[in-house]
């Protein structure tokens, strides 16, 4: 594990309301939350959760959602931290994590990602053009690789986990503040969604965050609200259940369509929603296709 030892500076301490709505648009709402110690999370506004490091004067931040949304959310983080965002760290390589990467890039953040981001914003995403130069991360870790940076008084770990919802998926780990920042390897309202990676990464990752864990962790998803050890634990119990279920359905020669008709996720569709794009993933997965 590499560390990379940043200047030491005095420990914020952020004493007031944990909840700020700011309006943008009649469509557009951004909320900063307090998480645990000086972390903080902005949700709202369309794409991905994002998680901040207060620092003294500046701060530390997990994604960066849409380019439009860039001055409001240097107005939180002023809010919080006094200053500018100073690292920035992609999950994984999908739009609702990294659209917004350039307008902090131009400011001199230092942004930290997967391989994989690099290669694919130089490339172009999703059949687009290339992204800007200012959006293309400074600092890659290659595949099962992590580092660790010393921020104020926050240690704060980054991990490759295994391919689950992506092939480049980041975990951050907030040590003091005790905050895991999984980003779409984890939903509290969603079935895992696979776009390059396995159910089985989805295992993986989430049982290793846990290894990190105790009782009092709280966990930052990709979407969805804050929450804690059980909340993840009933996330992987679900997995397991379901592909368990699915694997003995192909070991009967069931078919997609058999297996789907047969709603093996009908207890647990309350809580994490449809199952349309789960259950095809799992069962190629499982089948081999």
């Amino acid at each position: 594990m590499m560390a990379y030892l940043l200047s030491k500076a005095r420990w914020l301490s952020v004493h007031f309301c944990c909840l700020f709505p700011l309006a943008l648009s009649a469509q557009t709402e951004l909320q900063m939350e307090h998480v645990s110690g000086n972390v903080w999370m902005l949700s709202g506004g369309g794409y991905a959760n994002i998680s901040v490091l207060a620092g003294d004067g500046r701060a530390l931040m997990v994604d960066s959602k849409r380019p439009e949304l860039a001055d409001a959310i240097r107005g939180m983080v002023r809010e919080i931290s006094g200053g500018e965002v100073e690292y920035l760290i992609n999950g994984h390589v999908h739009p609702d994590h990294t659209d917004g990467n350039a307008g902090f890039g131009e400011s001199g953040a230092v942004i930290i990602a997967h391989e994989e981001v690099r290669r694919v914003l130089m490339a172009g995403q999703r059949g687009g053009p290339p992204a800007p130069e200012a959006a293309w991360p400074d600092i890659v870790l290659s595949d099962g690789s992590s580092m660790t940076l010393y921020f104020d008084e926050e240690t704060v770990t980054i991990i490759h986990a295994q391919p689950a919802h992506s092939l480049g998926n980041l975990m951050v780990h907030y040590q003091q503040s005790n905050v895991i920042h999984l980003g779409d390897l984890y939903s509290p309202e969603r079935y895992p969604v696979l776009a390059g990676g396995s159910i089985e990464g989805f295992v993986e990752g989430n049982e290793m965050a846990l290894a990190l864990a105790d009782n009092n962790t709280r966990f930052i998803a990709g979407n969805g609200i804050v929450t804690g050890r059980a909340d993840v634990q009933a996330c992987i119990d679900m997995v397991k259940v379901v592909r368990g279920r699915v694997s003995q359905m192909i070991s009967r020669d069931m078919d997609l369509d058999a297996v789907l008709a047969a709603n093996p996720t009908a207890e647990f569709d309350a809580t994490w929603g449809d199952p349309g794009r789960f259950l095809p993933g799992l069962y190629r997965e499982l089948a081999g296709q």
